[in-house]
């Protein structure tokens, strides 16, 4: 049997915040292993802590106390520098919101996550082209991002953020701005990189169409760990 390899440890940690005279404590005695290749969420009620935990193990944020360990590595250790390029080397996000450049095709805003590594032009053609094809947009390469259904958006969303075949990918409730059918498709895509890539997805979210396909899901509540289900 295959020996697990964590992605994300986290030990004891909390996240307050400054409020008045006092603090916030968003996320309070974390701890939680993420393995490689899993599927799973961190759902709760808004102000739960899902997002501030999410933008934590991107390296967006750091913990006020204990320890964030992402791919080996201490989040609060790193540096401005360090943790930008962890985030180009090996995090991928998606946002409910798709943030595509208006002024570039699908192929260049997929191409732009691959500008600040050291790729030729011939590896980024390829790394592209595979990534249009996995979220089966190979047609819509030349087109603007205002030519496209905000599904297919997602999905352009989704390619720029594997195209680098990151080790995690971050989605922040990333249906919330699809209809059901859209969702299902945006999700089974998800799953289905997941399995073929063995890339770890990482979801906030409420939304019980994504919590169909989650394989774990760890539930937050006040910004504690209330439980953690594997499905």
């Amino acid at each position: 049997m295959k020996e697990k390899e964590e992605v994300v440890g986290l030990r004891g940690m909390m996240k307050r915040f400054p409020v008045g005279n006092g603090f916030f404590t968003a996320l309070d005695q974390i701890d939680l292993s993420i393995n490689r290749g899993e599927f799973l969420g961190l759902v709760g009620p808004s102000g739960s802590g899902k997002t501030t935990l999410l933008n934590i193990i991107g390296t967006l944020d750091i913990p006020s106390e204990g320890e964030a360990f992402v791919l080996n590595r201490s989040v609060s250790s790193l540096t401005p520098k360090e943790s930008a390029e962890l985030r180009n080397k090996s995090i991928g996000f998606i946002f409910q919101s798709y943030n595509l450049l208006p002024v570039y095709t699908v192929y260049e805003n997929i191409e732009f996550a691959l500008l600040l590594q050291k790729n030729s032009k011939e590896e980024r053609h390829k790394a592209v082209t595979d990534a249009l094809e996995w979220v089966g947009l190979a047609d819509k390469a030349q087109s603007r991002p205002s030519q496209l259904s905000g599904g297919e958006s997602q999905r352009v969303a989704i390619a720029r953020a594997m195209v680098k075949r990151p080790a995690i990918v971050l989605a922040d409730e990333p249906s919330a701005n699809l209809d059901a059918k859209n969702s299902h498709t945006i999700l089974q895509t998800m799953r289905r990189l997941n399995e073929e890539l063995n890339t770890t997805f990482i979801f906030a979210t409420h939304d019980e169409k994504v919590m169909q396909y989650l394989k774990r899901i760890i539930y937050l509540e006040d910004g504690k760990v209330e439980k953690d289900s594997v499905i």
